[in-house]
């Protein structure tokens, strides 16, 4: 009866206890909540000051506009934006009235520091004079004309604070928020009443720390619950209050019922216990004595009894003896069949070794005659290298696991008596008896042949993938200096570089997804122009053409100068114009030349002008890649551009001629 008893009695201590912790995590909860919301709230008038900071009128310190801009923002609510120095004085303000703007006063080194740390600083709570109201403000730093620092306010009544914490509050719960003095911002009940009123000097006194719970009495003399949490945001605290007493009620009824539940349950007991002790006792003592054959080994009989879960469990013992045995001949074929080789060896010279069928294979052993597993054969000699140094057979794997020690995947190269060399990754442990001495010695060695030929494999590819990238950087290098070079502010500068990088980058792409073997001309005039002008405007018109990698590149850098200037300046630059781009491949006895002509119609008059980036660029590109090179002409109805580009010297990567090139095609 004694254990019944305690463990009723333990029942009754861990559910209050439970309880007690759930109703504070609940109280902690709800605070917590309570605060997240609150400090949204917060955050959203601190983004309406973020976007105000950004005014013309504050930008070039013209106060009268930023005043009309910031009533235009609060216009039609109870918000009052206000603009101060840091001495206090109040630059611009939304209300001519005062008191609805925070304290005039210079910031103490506290706020000052809150705000360097934060971004934003929440004032505490403070009335309007002339009026009932109380009002609290969300400050940020900004800057004036001048680069002096001002302070951006804006100020919202307490009563928004309450609505937008109320559907938070839990039923029976009552929520208050204070600011850093301890004087009531809001309150989800009575909050006319204790706005802006200090809270009781015991009851604020527990709000230590960042968040935890406490008992004191309200102003009524009622002992409550609360929970607390105090705000990184604002430095508000948050709390959320029960009556002790309304926890308490339902507490005490739910141990009322556990307690006469285990009465119940304590006399059931007793009776039954009379009945079934014997039965159990005899059972268990048959029990133990089929547990005791299962451990040794021997075979488990059937067992008889009267209570079915004891039989339960005979049977699965007898289960349990024939999986032993199956198991273990599972076990043996599992070892025949992984891909790994194993050894085992009971030698102390580790001569003498067990090895499964993957371990013979790698040895170069036949495996159709093999010997039964488990049953010992003299090892064969072979060679073993680690690091390229020779390793001698007592200081391989197997015989340092038989002297005790562990080994980890440590790779070695070994040399078969037929010439062939295998890499293996091993693996040695000791096998120990019950006492701890070393009985045997087990091995375990991976096949990495083929990745080791893969790594080398990688090597050559690393190497490949380091010469593109330093031709492309050349590129880059070439193009980004010759923009700089020739451009006339930082921004034009950035915005040329970046569209070239752009076009280059999208050939990069397509000529990726070909692993540089070249790409389609089509293909290639269709990615260059596509990203800068709709395909409509352009009639194409040509044959199936291959073209080499770097041939590809520098078309694509020649098509996108084209196409920036036909925008700017040529037929792209109205609604009407459009552009024709047609190709074909002449056949030569000795050489195969694309031609293609680039046809501007329907834009403004072409005049010629001064020889720049894109000019300089179709030049030295397509005289480099031998063929007749570009001709440009400036006819009435738009820009002509003609290519003759030999397509049998497409060897290199680089887009020749980038290394000194000017700014932009003529104008």
């Amino acid at each position: 009866m004694l254990p019944v008893w305690l463990f009723a009695a333990y029942l009754f201590v861990a559910y209050a206890l439970h309880e007690q912790h759930r109703i504070e995590q609940e109280a902690l909860w709800t605070a917590r909540q309570v605060s997240l919301i609150v400090d949204g709230e917060l955050a959203i008038i601190k983004t309406s000051l973020d976007g105000l900071s950004k005014s013309p009128g504050l930008a070039n310190g013209d106060l009268p506009d930023f005043a009309n801009e910031a009533r235009r923002l609060v216009q039609g609510t109870d918000q009052v934006v206000t603009l101060r120095d840091l001495a206090g004085r109040v630059l611009a303000s939304t209300q001519s009235a005062k008191g609805s703007e925070p304290s005039a006063e210079p910031l103490t080194p506290d706020e000052r520091e809150h705000l360097d740390l934060a971004g934003v600083l929440v004032s505490n709570v403070f009335a309007a004079p002339g009026s009932n109201e109380y009002r609290i403000a969300v400050t940020r730093q900004v800057s004036g004309s001048k680069g002096q620092p001002l302070l951006l306010s804006m100020s919202v009544p307490t009563e928004r604070v309450r609505l937008v914490m109320l559907p938070a509050v839990p039923q029976g719960w009552t929520v208050g928020v204070g600011d850093r003095e301890g004087n009531y911002v809001a309150r989800s009940k009575l909050h006319e009443q204790w706005t802006g009123r200090p809270g009781l000097p015991e009851y604020v006194n527990k709000i230590v720390g960042r968040s935890g719970t406490f008992r004191s009495s309200n102003f009524e003399g009622t002992t409550l619950l609360a929970g607390y949490y105090r705000s990184p945001y604002s430095d508000w605290f948050y709390t959320a209050n029960v009556p002790l007493s309304d926890v308490q009620a339902p507490l005490w009824w739910s141990l009322a019922q556990i307690g006469a539940t285990g009465l119940t349950a304590l006399l059931v007991s007793l009776a039954l216990g009379y009945v079934v002790g014997k039965t159990f006792t005899k059972a268990t003592v048959d029990l133990a004595a089929r547990a005791d054959a299962l451990g040794a080994g021997g075979e488990v009989d059937p067992m008889s009894t009267s209570v079915a879960e004891f039989d339960s469990v005979a049977q699965a013992m007898i289960k349990a003896g024939r999986a032993i045995a199956e198991r273990t001949r599972e076990l043996e074929t599992v070892l025949e069949t992984v891909p790994a080789a194993v050894w085992f060896t009971y030698d102390p010279e580790a001569r003498q070794v067990i090895r499964n069928r993957f371990a013979a294979e790698l040895m170069g052993l036949p495996t159709e005659s093999r010997k039964t597993f488990g049953r010992p054969e003299l090892v064969i000699d072979t060679l073993a290298y680690k690091d390229g140094q020779s390793v001698s057979r007592q200081d391989r794997p197997l015989s340092r696991a038989m002297r005790g020690e562990e080994t980890h995947s440590e790779e070695f190269a070994y040399k078969l008596p037929s010439g062939e060399q295998r890499y293996l990754l091993s693996s040695a442990r000791p096998i120990r008896s019950a006492e701890g001495s070393i009985i045997g010695a087990v091995q375990i060695s991976l096949d990495i042949s083929e990745r080791k030929r893969g790594e080398e494999q990688r090597q050559l590819l690393v190497k490949e993938l380091n010469h593109r990238v330093k031709n492309t950087l050349a590129v880059v290098q070439a193009i980004a200096g010759q923009t700089i070079r020739n451009a006339t502010s930082l921004a034009q500068a950035g915005a040329a570089l970046s569209s070239r990088l752009i076009s280059l980058a999208k050939a990069h792409d397509l000529l990726t997804r070909e692993n540089w073997s070249g790409a389609d001309l089509q293909t290639l005039i269709v990615a260059s122009i596509e990203p800068h002008a709709p395909l409509a405007r352009f009639d194409l018109c040509g044959e199936e053409v291959w073209l080499a990698a770097n041939i590809a590149l520098s078309l694509a850098l020649a098509l996108h100068e084209l196409t920036t200037n036909a925008i700017k300046y040529g037929a792209l630059s109205n609604s009407t114009g459009s552009i024709s781009i047609s190709w074909k491949v002449v056949e030569g006895e000795m050489s195969r030349v694309l031609e293609l002509d680039w046809h501007e119609k329907g834009g403004p008059p072409v005049a010629r002008g001064k020889r720049g980036f894109g000019t300089e660029l179709l030049h030295r590109i397509f005289e480099y890649e031998g063929g007749d090179g570009v001709t440009l002409n400036y006819e009435q109805s738009g820009l002509h551009c003609a290519f003759r580009v030999s397509l049998d010297r497409g060897k290199g990567t680089v887009p020749p001629g980038t290394e000194a090139l000017p700014a932009d095609l003529p104008k």
